[in-house]
């Protein structure tokens, strides 16, 4: 077990980016850890459905990819040595795979194509050879191999260099260049006297050329049974055949055996020796097809041969659309020329051969009527050898069918044809050109560790003299029981302290490689703007504390000094009056000071400035706006300093409003006569309704209450239930806003906050979902809009656990002279993103109303919320120390 590397499957597969980098980032194996979360974020990305989604997921694949060549490449500056071990090894915690292998899964073309990675591939190639031989000695020495007791070759092992025996042929005969050069040369010579047979030696019975043919066949048929049942990693015969199988050109080898043996087959019978020289031709053709594999080795012809095969797919798609046209065409024009045809092999020609022939300029005799001639056709379709006449008439021998609609549809085939279909072709094909051109690189050298792989593992001796080979294979696996073993070069499994030393050493140039990218992410011009960006926040944020601390400050030495003053106030008070007790002085011209605080020897305005301080602004602002919401009433102007009841205000006229509501039972009387109010009791509990304040007794002045903070401008209920206080409750839903690994947002180092709001759609502003509540029940009205009935009592149960934050008069646009709204406001917080009522709470809201809009928002002092529900959000904030 790897607790690491299960960790990080489980944040590839969750999409916990930041999560994986972080556990990556701590992991032994790095290299084969990226390229392993490269493929399985490529296969995730196949079975995603959502194109946004797949196109994130395999954004990710390449960047893991970029972090497996960049440590790769670290790992090759220092040592080419150990850098390729790397490729090599068997690693046990990734399904005893390797580095190599994981790449070519994944198809990471990028990695797989880095120099040190194909300076490895080479050194393969070539086996024991040096590189630098060039091609034309390997050539020549296979074709005279004595000059191999020359100096012609050279040798990476020193040892070979200097002998001069066995030892260098049998080196140089399994290099894996020298393999496949034989096999060349081979599958030409088979190439070309399977040709000779076709068309000169193809006798009733086989000659020995095609004896030898059906010998070298045999050879090849061993060859491909050895590699599937080549099996050193002990897999398994199933997985074994599906990784065969998956191989296009195995596919295509099976196919040419397979269709070889029932030519034989025909061909052995005496009454079908023509068909199975037909079978047999067909299959040299699928032969021939097998070239294209030989020369995908080839840096030039490899990419070409890569868009062949893609072109292939296209015309696949393209021959769907033709087929349309074609058959639709031969048919229209089948039935319009021709009565009653009823032989088959002229009906196909008719409307498949000679519409396909159309395309290519062949145009169908008659169809204009020009060309008619009986000689040319048969007038009843009896003779097999000609095509049924059209219709014609029999006295004057002139066809009768419509020229003018044949030649209408002709042109109308031959332009979707020939000019629509054709071009789209051509486009298709110059796109995939295209697309293989730009990686063109990329892909010959990804396609070259395949043949690579083929002929390093392949005996050396070709076809047929591979059967012995075989046959040297068969008594060591078979007989003697001797197990298969694969070739160190590509697969090694090392002792435990060299690997443990290896692994170490890698983890040391991950090191190197994660800060060389942390330091380049840093001279990035976007990351340089992105970090002074959060400097200057983290500078206002810190003047704004500053600020705040400053002006909290000047309040505190304002109120002290307001106290030395009041202090002074009296002490002058008490001076003047034992003077004037004394004798001294007279009551004329003395000044007059101050009157004394009526208790506690306290300022009343300082007292007046702190109460102001609880309740939120001195003087309301929403209150005061001329038009009162959802109505033609234009309030009367109250400046700030007549605000106070106190302070008289001679011209003060204010106009008499209560909406009338159609829930009449519930709300109180409309008119402004005094009967009816009369009955109210204020500063008590009347009946169902509370008309407490919560800032103690209010005044009533001729039957109406007045409002505590003062004038609005406006008499009457307005659009509120009752006069006096209106009584509201705000639930403050919050939650941490989180990234897409789950980890809380910071900004300015302080965590940030999500708040549930609402919105109608004629409203202007998004609001708390609270509001009124009816008499008996305990959750406000907007609240149940937005949420459905069957959560209702686990809310109520919320609130109960809750934190009061607020509780006080609200400068709501709807208060007037004689009616306000005061609010409880309660706080109810979900730290956990896994909290079980979170989740029910997200699945059961719901706006019953469809002008009824709730979502969460980012809890920032720029947002534009309702009344003073900025205020009580600053007040959550600040109780759970979060960014405002």
């Amino acid at each position: 077990m790897d607790p690491v590397r299960d960790l990080l499957i489980w944040a590839i597969v969750q999409n916990r980016r930041e999560l994986a980098e972080i556990i990556w980032a701590q992991s032994q194996d790095c290299i084969a850890a990226a390229l392993a979360c490269s493929k399985i974020l490529k296969e995730l990305s196949k079975e995603e459905e959502d194109t946004d989604s797949s196109e994130e997921m395999l954004a990710l694949a390449d960047q893991y990819e970029l972090r497996a060549i960049g440590v790769f490449t670290e790992c090759y500056r220092k040592d080419e040595e150990r850098a390729q071990k790397l490729l090599t090894r068997v690693s046990e915690a990734w399904g005893k795979t390797t580095c190599l292998q994981l790449a070519l899964e994944a198809k990471d073309m990028k990695f797989v194509s880095h120099g040190g990675i194909q300076a490895f591939l080479t050194k393969v190639w070539w086996g024991q050879l040096s590189v630098d031989n060039g091609l034309w000695r390997v050539i020549l020495c296979m074709l005279a191999f004595p000059l191999l007791t020359t100096g012609l070759i050279s040798f990476r092992d020193r040892r070979l260099q200097a002998v001069r025996g066995l030892a260098r042929v049998r080196a140089f005969f399994n290099a894996p260049v020298v393999i496949f050069h034989l096999n060349i040369l081979s599958y030409f010579s088979f190439l070309c006297l399977f040709a000779y047979v076709l068309m000169v030696d193809f006798q009733p019975s086989p000659s020995w050329c095609e004896r030898l043919i059906y010998l070298w066949l045999f050879s090849l048929v061993c060859e491909e049974l050895r590699q599937l049942l080549y099996d050193p990693d002990e897999c398994g015969l199933v997985k074994m055949a599906l990784l065969y199988f998956s191989d296009f050109w195995n596919k295509l080898d099976i196919a040419a055996i397979l269709l070889f043996i029932a030519g034989l087959t025909c061909r052995l019978i005496p009454g079908l020796l023509y068909p199975g020289r037909i079978v047999l031709s067909l299959d040299f053709i699928m032969f021939c097809l097998r070239l294209m594999h030989i020369f995908t080795i080839s840096k030039t012809l490899g990419p070409k041969i890569i868009i062949v095969k893609r072109m292939m797919k296209d015309v696949f798609f393209f021959l769907f659309l033709l087929a349309v046209w074609v058959v639709s065409f031969g048919v229209a024009k089948q039935a319009i020329l021709i009565h009653n045809e009823s032989r088959v092999d002229w009906i196909f020609r008719g409307v498949v051969y000679q519409s396909y022939l159309t395309i290519f300029g062949q145009m169908p005799a008659y169809i204009d009527g020009v060309n008619f001639s009986l000689d040319q056709c048969s007038p009843n379709g009896t003779d097999p050898y000609k095509p049924k006449c059209p219709e014609s008439d029999a006295t004057r021998h002139r066809p009768i069918f419509p020229e003018w609609l044949t030649v209408i549809l002709l042109c109308l085939y031959l332009l979707f044809t020939n000019i629509l279909l054709l071009n789209l072709l051509i486009a298709m094909f110059n796109y995939t050109f295209q697309q293989v051109q730009e990686h063109t690189d990329q892909i010959w050298k990804f396609q070259r560790h395949d043949l690579i792989e083929e002929y390093q593992g392949r005996p050396p001796a070709p076809p047929p003299f591979i059967l012995l080979s075989h046959l040297h294979l068969f008594i060591k696996r078979v007989i003697l029981k001797i197990p298969a073993k694969r070739h160190k070069q590509l697969k090694n499994k090392l002792e435990k302290n060299e690997e443990a030393a290896l692994l170490s050493w890698e983890i040391y140039l991950k090191e190197n490689y994660l800060q060389n990218q942390q330091y380049q992410q840093k001279q990035r011009t976007e990351q340089k703007i992105q970090d002074i960006s959060n400097r200057v926040d983290t500078m206002v944020d810190l003047l704004e504390m500053d600020r705040l601390k400053g002006s909290g400050s000047m309040e505190q030495r304002l109120a002290s000094l307001e106290r030395q003053v009041a202090q002074m106030t009296r002490a002058l008070h008490w001076v003047v009056k034992t003077l004037r007790d004394s004798g001294f002085g007279s009551d004329e011209g003395a000044p007059s000071l101050a009157s004394q605080p009526a208790s506690e020897g306290q300022d009343p305005e300082l007292d007046g400035r702190q109460k102001a301080e609880d309740l939120g602004d001195a003087h309301h602002v929403n209150a005061r706006h001329l038009l009162y919401p959802n109505s033609p009433i234009v309030r009367f102007p109250v400046p700030n300093e007549k605000v106070p009841w106190e302070t008289e205000f001679l011209i003060y006229n204010p106009p008499f409003y209560s909406a009338e509501r159609k829930d009449k039972d519930l709300v109180d009387p409309v008119g402004n006569a005094l009967d009816p109010l009369s009955r109210i009791t204020y500063n008590a509990v009347d009946g169902p309704t509370d008309r407490r304040s919560f800032h103690g007794s209010y005044a009533v002045q001729d039957g109406f209450p007045l409002n505590p903070m003062g004038r609005t401008g406006l008499r009457g209920r307005g659009a509120l239930c009752c006069f006096g206080p209106n009584h509201t409750l705000q639930p403050v839903v919050t939650r941490w806003r989180r990234n897409q690994d789950g980890a809380i947002c910071r900004k300015s180092i302080k965590k940030v906050l999500e708040v549930l709001v609402v919105k109608h759609d004629l409203a202007e502003h998004w609001a708390l979902p609270g509001g009124s509540r009816e008499p008996g029940e305990t959750l406000p009205r907007k609240l149940k809009q937005v949420l459905q009935r069957e959560f209702w009592p686990s809310f109520e149960n919320l609130l109960l656990q809750g934190t009061e934050v607020y509780k006080g008069y609200v400068d709501d646009p709807r208060n007037t002279d004689n009616a306000w709204i005061e609010t409880v406001a309660v706080s109810v917080h979900f730290p956990d993103q896994s909290d079980v009522e979170l989740k029910r709470l997200n699945s059961h809201l719901h706006a019953c109303d469809p002008g009824m809009s709730v979502r969460w928002q980012v809890v920032d002092k720029r947002i534009s919320l309702y009344a003073n529900h900025k205020a009580i959000l600053q007040k959550v904030a600040t109780l759970f120390g979060a960014y405002y």
